[in-house]
Order: C-alpha cells, then structure tokens, then sequence
C-alpha cells in the first residue's frame, strides 16, 4: 500500500499548480532560456612608439613635451614620475624649448605641489630647481605669483609632509625671485611660517588683546599666547623637521628686512648716516676711489660674469652697461599689474564674494620695505618664545654632552636660531621705532634671549676631542653671532638713553627744582651705563680675538679666517660705539694691533685696512650719528698709518 501511494503522488506531481508567495519570485520553468546579454568597447589608441615624430622634439621614449604635459595629469604616481623625469631630459637638452612653453609647463606642475605620492613632490622639486633655476628671470617673472601662491596653498595643507616640501619649494622661489616673493606676498607668506611654528593652534580671537598679534590677510590671527601654548603640542618636534622651517623661514626675513646693501661687507657703516639716502650714496662714492680690487672695475657682459675690459665710448654708455650685467636685478613692473588675470571690474567690487584666494593675493598692493621693517615688532613678539623654547630643548643634548661635540640636526637648529635673532634683532635696532620703545621691552625680549643664549658661551670651549672642520666652524659663527646680537643690545639701550635725554630737555627747569627725582634719575643713568656680567664674557671674547686678554696679548687664533674677520666687523664696531670711553679706547687698540699683527699683503690685514679707513671717512660725513670718533687730538690717532694721510 505504501508503494502504491508513492506511485500515484509522483503521477501528479506535474499537474500540481505551485502556491506563489508574497515577497518570492516566481520559480523560472525548467525549460527556460536565458536571452540577456552583455557587451564590452574595446578601445585601441594611437600607439605613440609607431606616431612619425621626426618633425618634433621627443625623448628617448618618442614623447613629445604635450604628451608629457598631458602625463602630469594621470592617476598613477609611476605614470607621474616618468613624466617628469622626461620633462627633465627635454629641458636639459633644449632649453630654449622649456623657455617657449613654459606656460604649459607652470600650468601642468602646479597640482603636483600637493599630491598625495610623496616621490612625485620630491620628482617635482628636483624637476624645478634643475631647469627654472637657469631661466631668464624676465621670462618667469609673469608665472611666478601663480607658483607662489599655490605654493602657499601647500603650505596650509592638512598633511605634515606636504607641508614641509612646500617649505622647499618656497626657498626656492625665494632664490630665484625674492623681490616678488617678498613684496607681494609677504603678509600671506608671514602668516603660513606662524601657523607651522603654531600647529595645534586654534586662535581666532578677534578681539581686542592685550597680546600682541599680528592679522594677515587670508590666516587667522595669532598671538604671543597662542604660540606658546603651541611650541609643546607642535607636531614640528623633531630637530630635522624644525630646522628645515627655521632656515626657511630665515631666508625669507632676511630678503625682506635686509638692505640691499647687505652684499657690501662694511654694511654695517650706512646704518650710522641716518635715513638720509643722499649721504649714504656720497659714502659709497668716497670709499669706491680706495676699492683696490679691480675685477669690479669692470662690466660683466655675458651669463658667465666673465670680464671684458673693454667699455663702449657712447655718452649713455655708463648709464646701460650696468643693467647688461647678469648680477644686476631685474625690472619686474609689478607695479603695474601687467600680468593680473582680474579685470578692473573686480578690483573695484567689494562685495563678499570673491571669486578664489588667488584672486585675492593677485589684488594686494605690494609691501615695500619701509612697511615690512614696520611689522618687525610684532615678528619679534610673535617668533621668539618659539626661538627660546627651541633653544632650551636642543641646547642641553648639544652642550652638556658628555662625548664631544658632532655635527647633529640639534647643532645645526641652534645655529639657525641665532640666524634668524640677528636677522629679526638687525632690522629692529636699525629703525627708528627702537628709539621710542620703553627699556623695559628691550630687557624684556633681547636681554632676556641672551641671557639664555650666553649660558654656554663661547660655544665648544669645555668641549674635548677632534669635533671636525665643520663643526668648529659652525661654532665659531654662532660666537660671532652672539657677539653681534650683543651689540646690538647694547646699542640699542644707548640709542634709547639718548632719546629719552633729548626729550626730557624740555623739563629742565623742573628737574633742577626736584633734587629727589634727580638723583633717582642719575641712579638709574649709572645702572644703564653699567654692562651686565654676561655682556662682560661677551666683550672680553671679542678682544681675545684680536689678541687682547686679562693677561695682555696673547697668540691669535689661527682658525679665525678672513671670512671670520668680515662677520665679527659689525660687532667691533657696535662695540665701539657703545661702549664707555676707556672700554672702546682698549677695544680700538686692539684692532689696531690685530691690523699690525697680520701677514703683509694678507687678505686680512687688508680687510681692517678698510675698516680702519671707513672709522676714519664715516665720522667725517656730515650726517654721521655715531658716538666713537677718532680726530687729531685724540689720544690713540698717532697709532693709524694710512697711506695718503
């Protein structure tokens, strides 16, 4: 019986209607045939190896510079970077190819400022410092806001190492054009080294503080608060890193608050001459009749400063011939906004709504360098609690060290601070804002920062062990540094004791009726004269120098060159015009006597032949406002021997 049922449910099983259910497709038939489809394109393009390009320029590769152009742009790294290498290869072997292009190519490397693949930014930077460095600055002068700027927008990246390769990128655009990058972005650019020394950084304070800040547009404000509470969580902890940004950030002051003048080594003697831009070229001229060195009698005519006696015998020859040369700068008529991509319309709308950043930097009027020695103040206040905290954190493994002294990334950040205070400090005491700011500022900032920096001085000396050439170097221009930045301290609070004299001369008659407040004033007239106990180390340095010491004379030093010679100028003659009468007459005694004590014919007994005839020349300028003279009368005159005089 089972069978039998069995038999007859499998009979009508294929008649049996299937119940559908919700949710369920319907059971496709057994029978079924599936008559979906699918279809692929298949796409074969030009092969460029088989292209006929004899006509054109390519590589090795048959890849002309509009296929590699067009490369730059592609979504694989590798792709990328075979793209420059070839870009690199087209360049170097035609140049002047490079030169007509090169709007297609500024227009192709710009992204890659900030591409992810940390190769194709390093690829891209190499590609720009090989081949933009040899072009005609006239050329580049049109493409260089447009690298620059997005070069600032690198600098702002949210990524670490993007950042710090955009830092290289700005050291080279401040060697190929650091008047561009300087007078036209230099509130942006200012603004981007303050948000990398203060990452970690939220400050958008905007009202009034009584910290100082400094507002830039596009970048938050930051202040002296907001930097210290920063210089702890900065990411910028490793000395490598931090160096990097510092020596950065040191070339670009230093473009922006130096003189041109800075190329001439007694540079430091215009300073005396006031403002008065017509005495300081009569100076010039009187010195250039006792210039011995007659390669810079003549012209250099071609790119490779070779010299050429020969001078064209036209009138207007002395008038041309000097912009013919390759060491002479460039015109770049920023001024007159040639190369603006906005049109007049925009420049006059003031509404909200601009178009991109670039637009707005492209409208900023140009910073000339009497408003960027203005800001100088605030850079100070702003930069300098991350100088000393960067001081006090590498110092210690630097100097108290029990092995001897090697070149480390900690050395090298150490140097770099002391750079970039005597940049910051140069700019500071040679305005005239530093006559009218309180002494308590002065103390307050650069008595406090060499009080710090003067712990270990003279640098190396309680250090034992053959530390090498270069280190040895390094520390001798971070003594004369200190010795400057000492100087220039000391300079500065004269300067402010004799502007506070000549404006108190008005109230006399009140002084003399108060013989109380007096005698409080003559106190604290014999403290400002007094020199402090580590400015005694610093001046007792110099004068060992020269040969000069507690004892007497002593043996100079034969590591001290006439490349040392030339950086400790400035500081002996900061020295001499600040310090007291008998302090500066030992001081000018001892550059006499280092001048007699060099090699005849010696390069350096030449150099203090000219600083010793620049003494003499620069106080009798009507517009000299030096203190230390050297006349007839005086006592230490008979000791100078000069040819001619």
């Amino acid at each position: 019986m089972p069978n039998a049922r069995k038999k007859k449910a499998a009979k009508n099983e294929d008649f049996k209607k299937k119940k559908l259910k919700v949710g369920k497709k319907k059971a496709v038939p057994d029978n079924f045939t599936d008559t979906s489809f699918k279809s692929k394109s298949i796409v074969l393009p030009n092969q460029s190896i088989n292209e006929d390009k004899s006509h054109e320029i390519t590589t090795n590769r048959n890849l002309t510079l509009t296929d590699l152009v067009v490369q730059l742009r592609h979504y694989n790294s590798g792709v990328k970077k075979e793209a420059l290498s070839g870009l690199t290869e087209l360049c170097n072997s035609h140049p002047e190819l490079l030169v007509s292009s090169l709007g297609q190519v500024v227009n192709g490397v710009l992204k890659l400022f900030v591409d992810d693949d940390r190769e194709v930014r390093k690829a891209t930077y190499n590609f720009l410092k090989e081949t933009f460095v040899e072009i005609d600055r006239v050329g580049l002068q049109p493409f260089m806001p447009l690298l620059i700027m997005y070069t600032c927008l690198a600098m702002t990246h949210i990524f670490e190492d993007i950042r710090l390769d955009a830092v290289k990128l700005m050291n080279l655009w401040i060697e190929i054009a650091p008047n561009v990058v300087v007078s036209k972005f230099w509130g942006r650019i200012t603004g981007n080294y303050m948000s990398l020394l203060a990452v970690g950084s939220n400050s958008v304070n905007t009202s009034n503080s009584t910290n100082s800040s400094i507002s830039t547009p596009g970048t938050k404000i930051v202040t002296t608060a907001s930097m210290k509470a920063a210089v702890n969580k900065s990411h910028l902890h490793i000395h490598k890193n931090k160096l990097s940004l510092l020596a950065s950030l040191s070339n670009f002051l230093e473009a922006g608050l130096s003189e041109k003048s800075r190329q001439d080594p007694f540079w430091f003697f215009l300073n005396y001459l006031g403002s008065n831009k017509h005495a300081k070229d009569t100076f010039r001229q009187k010195m250039a009749k006792y210039n011995l060195d007659s390669d810079k009698k003549t012209v250099g005519w071609d790119k490779h400063k070779t010299t050429i006696g020969y001078m064209p015998t036209h009138i207007m020859a002395n008038a041309i011939a000097p912009y013919l040369s390759t060491s002479t700068e460039f015109a770049t008529f920023s001024h007159l906004h040639l190369f603006d991509t906005t049109s007049n319309t925009s420049q006059n709308n003031n509404t909200s709504n601009t178009n991109t950043e670039a637009t707005v930097d492209l409208q900023n009027k140009e910073f000339n360098n009497e408003e960027r020695l203005s800001n100088v103040k605030h850079l100070i206040e702003t930069f300098q609690p991350v100088l000393i905290a960067s001081w006090l954190e590498a110092a210690p493994s630097v100097f108290m060290s029990v092995s001897t002294i090697s070149l480390t990334p900690a050395l090298e950040l150490l140097n770099e601070i002391l750079k970039l205070s005597l940049v910051l400090w140069r700019a500071m005491v040679g305005s005239e804002a530093i006559k009218s700011l309180p002494k308590e500022w002065l103390n307050d900032y650069l008595q406090k920062l060499l009080k710090h920096l003067t712990v270990y001085f003279p640098f190396g000396a309680d250090s034992f062990g053959n530390r090498g050439s270069k280190v040895d170097e390094l520390l001798q221009s971070m003594n004369i540094m200190l010795c400057e930045l000492t100087s220039l301290f000391l300079l500065a609070r004269t300067l402010q004791r004799t502007y506070r004299n000549t404006q108190q001369q008005a109230y006399t008659k009140e002084r003399k009726s108060n013989k109380r407040r007096k005698l409080t004033e003559e106190e604290e007239d014999e403290e400002e004269h007094a020199l402090p106990e580590w400015a005694e180390r610093v001046v007792g340095h110099v004068l060992g120098v020269l040969g000069i010491d507690a004892e007497g004379r002593s043996t100079l030093s034969t590591s001290f060159r006439t490349e040392n010679l030339i950086s400790i100028l400035p500081a002996i003659w900061g020295f001499l015009n600040c310090l007291s009468y008998e302090e500066s007459s030992i001081m000018f005694k001892a550059t006499m006597g280092y001048y007699h004590f060099c090699q005849p014919n010696s390069s350096s007994k030449q150099v203090m032949l000219d600083f010793i005839r620049r003494i003499y020349l620069v106080q009798s300028t009507p517009s000299y406002n030096g203190q230390f003279t050297v006349t007839n009368p005086f006592e230490l005159a008979d000791l100078i021997k000069l040819p001619g005089h």
